[in-house]
């Protein structure tokens, strides 16, 4: 390419064009891998995210509605969802009717997974490629104190679709949930280690 310029001829020669093309390809092959890398973390983090803010409405509506929250997780690998039932509320001089576990398995169900007259869940296949590990026993959460009934504390780990990052996600007696690195796992930035 020739450009004059007061008389002059400016331009790149085609071995100017040459080494630059090549720097830019060196530098684009470099920074794949971070591309990649920050991709895998974002999944998994997402994931992560989804299933805290789940856990963290359903104590909320526990203690806001005065009914008991169940949370069923089903599933396995790549192929998992939570969801939320709230107890129906008394009735016509009927005592509630106990939180049961919803199967979240099937999107289409309205009748299913529901708090507060609203679907709450995190839908199966949501965040594909992200893999759950062991799931834990269902989490209900109690109407006056927002505790997981039985007592005790729950969680369950979620991995990056690349499996190079895990996140665990803890629920205490108390119904609050909290997101951390297991041991033995790659640091994120932003989260802590169990």
């Amino acid at each position: 390419m020739h450009l004059q310029k007061q008389g002059k001829v400016v331009g790149f020669t085609l071995v100017e064009l040459m080494v630059t093309l090549s720097v830019l390809a060196i530098v684009l092959v470099a920074s794949v891998p971070s591309f990649i890398d920050f991709f895998d973390k974002s999944r998994v983090r997402g994931a992560a995210d989804g299933v805290i803010s789940l856990i963290s409405n359903a104590r909320a509506e526990a203690v806001k509605t005065g009914l008991d929250v169940n949370i069923a997780m089903t599933g396995s690998g790549t192929l998992w969802c939570l969801g939320a039932n709230g107890a129906v509320p008394p009735s016509g001089g009927n005592p509630a009717v106990t939180a049961a576990p919803c199967d979240c398995t099937n999107p289409a169900d309205v009748s299913q997974c529901l708090v507060g007259g609203q679907r709450s869940a995190v839908e199966r296949g949501a965040y594909p490629d992200v893999r759950i590990g062991a799931l834990p026993a269902d989490i209900t959460f109690d109407s006056k104190l927002g505790t997981i009934v039985p007592l005790g504390t729950r969680a369950l780990t979620l991995t990056s679709p690349r499996e190079k990052y895990d996140l665990a996600i803890e629920v205490n007696p108390l119904g609050q949930a909290r997101l951390c690195v297991p041991p033995g796992s790659l640091s994120m930035a932003g989260v802590v280690a169990c």
